[in-house]
């Protein structure tokens, strides 16, 4: 049985996580990429859909970015506030 060795990222794929500052693979599914645009504001509150949308080059974890909406980034532990 064969071991699969993780393949390194090529350069122009690699990218560090604008949170955690670990690398990441800009191919890899769940990774978020900064984007700056317009909104369209909801009757009920809210937006949806950005149009013009500018994307740059900043990239983040999915894991990252959902820890710190939540605000637990920081957080270390169950047990310890941020």
């Amino acid at each position: 049985m064969a071991i699969l060795m993780p393949q390194p990222i090529p350069a122009r794929h690699r990218a560090t996580c604008a949170f955690c500052h670990g690398e990441l693979d800009v191919r890899d599914n769940g990774h978020y990429q900064y984007t700056r645009g317009w909104v369209m504001n909801r009757a009920g509150g809210g937006g949806h859909g950005v149009s013009l949308a500018e994307r740059e080059n900043r990239w983040a974890h999915g894991l990252c970015v959902e820890r710190m909406s939540k605000g637990t980034f920081a957080q270390t532990s169950m047990f310890e506030t941020p």
